[in-house]
């Protein structure tokens, strides 16, 4: 399914957890599997003493970082072709997964806190944002002794074109997997309506919008002879999905995203980015048509 997969690693517990699914999603695939670190040196330094000094550290610890991979990918038998470069963390991982093409980015991501998140961001959140391939954010470790590797998926739609992308990638997804596949719809009404009137006609709109969606949706999963479980829930769309994801126990949450401008990513932040967030389990975004990757599974 995945020709060619990025996974990014900054030497941190949360990329190798990243790149233990890395592998196994590679080895699954018979994918080509590429890895890069970055070696970040400060961006004004004030002395050429201090530069020489933090590249040093940062050579010494991406030694260590790719020793480390190389062994695990030896275990996996996986062939593991390694980059380093020398720049900016998310411009350079953007600009490598375009130039090889990559089907997918894999990266470990911490959690922060809503504020945090909403006003500096993270390099996890830029690099969902620029991403031209889907991403794959994990942040706790995945452990699959045996048997598929996604055995429960969750995919969380608005009716949206991004988000219907999402639903084709969820499906190949499912069938490679013979995972059991869920998808949730949540009716959003005004969170303070002005008039009673005006609460129901939202709802009924939003009812027959979602009626809409999971009419497509079905005809989408018997044409991939796939099994789908639709949800229908009133309320909000983070909290109530995240709640979902963990009440099924899910092993995958995949979403639709689209790209904002940085300003706006930063200061209000999208439903994606607090799902990847929030939510426990992996969370596979898809950004373009995943009829590439689909057509290949």
């Amino acid at each position: 399914m995945f020709g060619k997969i990025l996974h990014a690693n900054d030497g941190s517990r949360y990329a190798f957890h990243a790149l233990t699914l890395a592998l196994a999603i590679a080895k699954q695939n018979k994918s080509e599997l590429h890895m890069v670190c970055v070696e970040e040196v400060p961006y004004m330094p004030e002395f050429i003493e201090e530069v020489r000094e933090a590249t040093g550290t940062a050579a010494q610890r991406i030694r260590g970082v790719l020793q480390r991979a190389r062994a695990m990918a030896e275990e996996c038998q996986v062939e593991l072709h390694t980059h380093t470069i020398a720049g900016h963390p998310v411009r350079d991982i953007i600009r490598l997964a375009a130039d090889l093409d990559a089907d997918l980015l894999i990266i470990g991501a911490t959690g922060h806190s809503a504020l945090y998140e909403r006003m500096i961001g993270s390099q996890a959140d830029r690099m969902v944002q620029l991403a031209q391939c889907p991403v794959l954010v994990v942040k706790l470790p995945v452990a699959k002794a045996a048997g598929p590797i996604f055995g429960k998926i969750l995919h969380a739609t608005d009716g949206s074109k991004h988000a219907f992308h999402a639903l084709t990638l969820a499906l190949a997804l499912a069938k490679q997997n013979k995972s059991e596949l869920h998808m949730v719809c949540v009716e959003e009404v005004p969170y303070l309506p002005e008039f009673i009137e005006e609460n129901r006609e939202a709802t009924e709109t939003a009812t027959q919008r979602i009626h809409g969606v999971v009419q497509r949706a079905r005809a989408m999963a018997e044409e991939c002879q796939v099994e789908l479980h639709t949800h229908i829930i009133t309320g909000h769309p983070v909290r109530d999905i995240i709640k979902l994801a963990a009440d099924l126990g899910v092993d995958l949450l995949v979403i639709g995203g689209r790209g904002h401008s940085a300003l706006y990513e930063r200061m209000i932040g999208s439903h994606a980015d607090r799902m990847m967030q929030l939510a426990q389990c992996p969370v596979l975004v898809a950004k373009l048509p995943a009829a590439k990757i689909a057509g290949t599974a």
